[in-house]
């Protein structure tokens, strides 16, 4: 192990001297290590995963398996690992230009305080956790000049340590959101992620992006969790219309907001459109609940239920659904 870190110190020492984007992916599990993978496949060798436990492990021992939309691997000495359980490795100080945050929306704020160790004055913060309120929280740390406001629709699991399933191909967004940076200060995170396959888009209205992302995670994720499923089961009609009843509970709390959410219309279209681009996907709340780990409802339709509440709206669906999964947590 020595031996490793000595090196992987020497390959990150000569990479800095490089004028690439050194990258920083903190909370690697299913779609960070996808991201990751990717972006190593493309070859970007300045990158730097945070994970643990046994997937953590694995990945510092062979590397990153990618099966399902594409097959390959991106080997360990290819990429800088740091296990959660050990820490960062020293020499990375100030050394990460653009940093992304892919955990359980529960650890977020843990690695955010993490993170401040590798960061300079002009690294960006992409943060693409599930879930409402992370946006706020980054800006609230780092600054409204670092932060972008992001989603991911890219589908993925993991059938064991160190391989990703990439289930469902999707895109990366990026946005706006208030006074923070725009289309040309992301222009290079975005040359990045599409040179790595990973179909980057840009959002010019952040709030309206983390909203639209949110409501499809509302209405998959817990009753798919609930049923046990893949996603594509959810397509049936009577349960496809249970979704979208579900997400339009939330639209409405988004719109009291002043969030410019789309025609219920347009939303339907687009959770089909997603629950068929991903039919092979097991959600993450259905991992989470299988392995008996805390999910993301408090984050998701607690949230939204939280919210309607400010406005004395009700919720019924989102609330008996926030229950039901908690009760699950318990």
């Amino acid at each position: 192990m020595t031996i490793k870190m000595a090196k992987f110190t020497f390959i990150w020492e000569v990479i800095c001297e490089d004028d690439k984007l050194n990258v920083a992916v903190l909370g690697a599990g299913s779609i960070g290590s996808l991201l990751a993978a990717k972006i190593s496949q493309y070859g970007v060798d300045n990158i730097l995963i945070h994970a643990r436990g046994e997937h953590g492990s694995a990945m510092a021992l062979s590397g990153i398996e990618v099966i399902g939309e594409d097959s390959f691997v991106v080997k360990d000495d290819s990429m800088i690992i740091s296990l959660e359980e050990v820490g960062f490795y020293n020499g990375l100080q100030n050394q990460i230009d653009v940093l992304f945050i892919t955990s359980k929306a529960n650890d977020v704020v843990s690695l955010m305080e993490k993170s401040l160790y590798l960061l300079n004055e002009n690294s960006k913060i992409i943060c693409l956790s599930n879930g409402l309120g992370h946006v706020e929280k980054c800006i609230d740390f780092f600054g409204p000049h670092r932060v972008f406001a992001a989603s991911i629709s890219h589908g993925a699991w993991r059938p064991e340590p160190g391989v990703v399933n990439w289930a469902g191909k999707g895109h990366i967004s990026l946005g706006k959101f208030g006074e923070g940076p725009g289309l040309t200060d992301a222009q290079d995170i975005i040359d990045l992620l599409s040179k790595s396959g990973l179909n980057p888009k840009w959002e010019d209205d952040g709030r309206k992006l983390v909203w639209s992302k949110v409501l499809l995670n509302i209405a998959i994720n817990p009753v798919a969790a609930l049923i046990g499923c893949e996603n594509g089961f959810l397509l049936r009609s009577n349960l496809f219309e249970l979704c979208s009843s579900i997400m339009i509970e939330g639209a409405n709390i988004a719109r009291q907001e002043r969030v410019n959410i789309p025609s219920d219309e347009e939303l339907n279209s687009r959770l089909h459109e997603v629950i068929k681009a991903t039919s092979k996907n097991f959600c993450s709340m259905l991992q989470d609940v299988k392995k008996g780990r805390q999910t993301e409802i408090e984050f998701l339709n607690q949230a939204v239920v939280e919210r309607a509440e400010r406005y004395g709206i009700a919720t019924p669906k989102n609330n008996l659904l926030s229950e039901l999964i908690k009760s699950l947590n318990l």
